[in-house]
């Protein structure tokens, strides 16, 4: 199936900057926060909100201390003059767009104008537009209405930010018939114009649309309405759960747009959920193919192959002789912290359109699976002797106490960090290192050998694979991660110099690689897998150019690259390969 994704869906300037003042109060106040009213239409970030501890004052409610956001829509100056009156500071998050128009009214309100609002008159931007009027306000949405005006001598005309174009015009004609004196000013946001006209365009070349977004929604609302009057089969879905596969696997084409207030990742969900819909076509070839891949690639039983992989390949390269019970401690390991991580990170609900699905569906295996490799983890750690089992202790107890604020309350208060968890690109590191003790170290201290350049080699080499895979899908999951207040690196640096920052570290591991081969600081083995550099620079360009998107086709090509590590050692492997 081909999925055509609007230019414009997602959240718009207004919500965007709402939602980043109000992220960015969590992260510097620790006093209760409180929106007035939802912050945006759309019940999946409400509830990230509420996990956050943010409480929505309903109207006409105040709060005597604390910090209360005005919502992008605005409020009426009555109700704003009452909340600073109760005690809490205010931060106005009104959307630029919507001031303006409030601008205007006043300004012509001062001059004994009446003004006409053409909209929803239950919508909270209306309602907040009509305080500005001086009580010479009056809202209509359809022609027939403006009949029901009373006679008015000096009349101004403004639209709801997201109004229908068409519905405005049609409004605005009517009301001229009336009132030819009247002052419109079209004051629809550029943002909504343009989701309408390209959601028409869109339905002339797609056999279905899909619209993402809540449904009290009035923009979402809108663009249902207005896919539909092209009389193109329309969708409107709220998650990617919500997608009826078997149907949706009859088209070849499908265009996806979505409201103001949607965010990226269930665009995203969506998107590459409907990518897929081909397979569950009944009678598909392929379905019972795509489901075992799927299967050992979100089961995370893929990745902790890679991990033992990883282990066989640094042994080679420190001339280690390569242990099974190396090889399983790191699988062991590896699966029993993703299966965990999964199960406490608020975050990894957002961020996938298809794992979420999988343990929902999966959970009682998973749960029992991962605590089974736990503890088949720490027994083998105990037989490769107090070391290794020491190492797998720290390394679990250092995930235990990563969430905790365990930083001292004087450099918590000057660093703004109390937790492990607060420094930015902190889990892409301990990840890293996690992975580098388990695969190269962890051999090395169990074995007769001591320890020397080539195990800081095959440490960096481990180390640096699993930093740029991580920052990869940290890029991924930024809308997500940053709703529910995770300071990962793509956070701190931003989506451009996070991949230059990563594509850098793929040349410098190929550097560091070829350089310590030609030192004859570590085996031969070096040369080869400079390849595993090369492959990593390769799948970050393919992102960056956008010839591959978020997916299961993308998960899996950054996946591959351990057991591309793990390939070329077997192949390298004196004992086992040909050369």
């Amino acid at each position: 199936m081909k999925v055509i994704l609007a230019e414009t869906a997602g959240f718009c300037m207004g919500v965007k900057r709402a939602l980043e003042l109000v992220l960015k109060a969590v992260n510097e106040n620790e006093t209760q926060i409180y929106t007035y009213g939802p912050l945006i239409h759309n019940p999946q970030v409400l509830e990230l909100l509420r996990e956050r501890g943010i409480r929505v004052l309903e109207q006409g409610e105040a709060a005597s201390r604390g910090l209360v956001v005005i919502r992008a829509h605005g409020v009426p100056p009555r109700e704003r003059q009452a909340l600073e009156a109760a005690g809490a500071r205010i931060i106005d998050a009104t959307c630029p767009r919507v001031a303006r128009v409030q601008a205007i009214i006043r300004r012509w309100a001062r001059q004994g104008y009446a003004t006409v609002i053409v909209g929803d008159a239950e919508h909270p931007e209306v309602r907040g537009l009509l305080g500005h009027t001086q009580g010479r306000g009056y809202v209509l949405s359809t022609p027939e209405e403006v009949a029901s005006l009373p006679e008015l001598k000096s009349v101004i005309v403004v639209a709801q930010t997201t109004q229908s174009e068409a519905q405005f015009e049609r409004v605005v004609a009517a009301l001229r018939q009336r009132f030819p004196q009247a002052q419109v000013f079209n004051t629809i946001c550029d943002a909504t114009a343009s989701r309408q006209a390209e959601i028409r365009e869109l339905a002339g070349r797609v056999e279905a649309l899909v619209v993402v977004g809540g449904r009290n929604s009035g923009n979402t609302q809108r663009l249902v309405e207005i896919s539909r009057a092209t009389g193109v089969p329309t969708y409107h879905v709220e998650t990617e759960q919500e997608l009826d596969l078997t149907e949706m696997s009859r088209y070849r084409v499908v265009g996806v747009t979505a409201g103001a207030s949607t965010p990226h990742w269930l665009i995203s969900n969506v998107v590459n959920t409907l990518k897929h819909a081909w397979l569950f076509r009944p009678g598909s070839p392929v379905n019972y193919l795509y489901r075992i891949w799927r299967f050992l690639l979100k089961s995370n039983l893929f990745v902790a192959l890679g991990a033992g992989s990883l282990s066989y390949t640094s042994s080679l390269l420190q001339q280690v002789e390569p242990l099974w019970k190396y090889f399983f401690v790191a699988f062991f390991y590896i699966y029993a912290m993703h299966i965990l991580n999964h199960f406490t990170d608020p975050a990894s609900k957002l961020n996938d359109p298809v794992q979420s699905m999988f343990y929902g569906r999966h959970r009682r295996f998973l749960l029992v699976s991962g605590a089974l490799s736990a503890l088949a983890a720490l027994a083998l750690g105990f037989i490769l002797g107090p070391v290794a089992f020491a190492f797998i202790v720290v390394m679990s107890g250092l995930g235990l106490v990563y969430n905790l604020k365990i930083i001292p309350d004087r450099v918590a208060a000057a660093t703004k960090v109390a937790a492990l968890k607060e420094i930015p690109g902190s889990k892409t590191l301990f990840t890293a290192v996690a992975w580098g003790v388990l695969a190269a170290l962890i051999p090395v201290v169990c074995s007769e050998q001591a320890l020397s350049a080539a195990t800081a080699v095959a440490f960096f080499f481990v180390a640096g694979l699993i930093f740029i895979r991580s920052g990869l899908f940290e890029i991924l999951a930024i809308e997500g991660d940053r709703v529910v207040g995770k300071e990962t690196l793509a956070i701190a640096l931003g989506r451009e110099r996070t991949l230059n920052f990563l594509s850098l570290g793929a040349v410098v591991l190929m550097a560091m690689l070829l350089a310590s081969a030609w030192l004859r600081l570590v085996t031969s083995l070096g040369y080869v897998l400079t390849l595993c550099g090369l492959y990593a620079l390769g799948y970050l360009t393919l992102y960056r150019q956008d010839w591959m998107e978020s997916g299961l086709m993308l998960e899996s090509l950054v996946e591959a690259n351990m057991l591309l590590a793990g390939t070329l050692a077997f192949l390298w492997d004196p004992y086992y390969g040909p050369f």
